[in-house]
């Protein structure tokens, strides 16, 4: 049993902060178990606390965590590397000027199977980029492809 309730949509308008074309449970189903493009939202329909999005057809799936402005705060990308079988590629964690939603710093971790990591900090007023390679322990990047309805596991924030 989740300790989420889900809501199933075609996708999130991220520019509107709504969902597009609200589907029922047995729709969501029928594009996961096609492998189509569906979307999650985790607790509520118009302020979601985060955002599932599974990209079946290109063995994508992306979670992102919202504030409570609906912006962009933490994203998390997955993708499958063997059947079943998600790797956690990138993380980016987005700082905003207070209330409006114009990003202030941006981080980004991009990590590769064979423990190569590259770290994006980016500030956008003054614009900078800075980028650094390191390596990391990615034997916890890995998670399993959810099984329709079962998403908790691909929710944990600390990563």
């Amino acid at each position: 049993m989740s300790k989420f309730n889900f809501f199933y949509c075609k996708s999130w308008f991220w520019a509107k902060k709504r969902p597009t074309e609200i589907w029922s449970e047995e729709q969501a189903k029928q594009a996961h178990d096609e492998r189509r493009t569906y979307t999650v939202l985790v607790n509520d329909l118009e302020r979601p606390y985060a955002v599932i999005d599974v990209a079946g057809n290109t063995n994508f799936v992306g979670v992102t965590f919202l504030d409570d402005f609906l912006r962009e705060s933490l994203s998390y990308h997955f993708k499958e590397v063997e059947p079943g079988k998600l790797f956690l590629s990138m993380a980016t964690h987005r700082e905003f000027e207070s209330d409006k939603d114009q990003v202030k710093l941006g981080n980004s971790y991009i990590f590769n199977e064979d423990g190569k990591l590259i770290i994006r900090k980016q500030s956008f007023n003054p614009q900078s980029l800075e980028e650094a390679n390191s390596s990391a322990d990615v034997s916890g990047n890995y998670e399993k492809y959810p099984n329709f309805g079962e998403y908790d596991h691909l929710l944990k924030v600390e990563r």
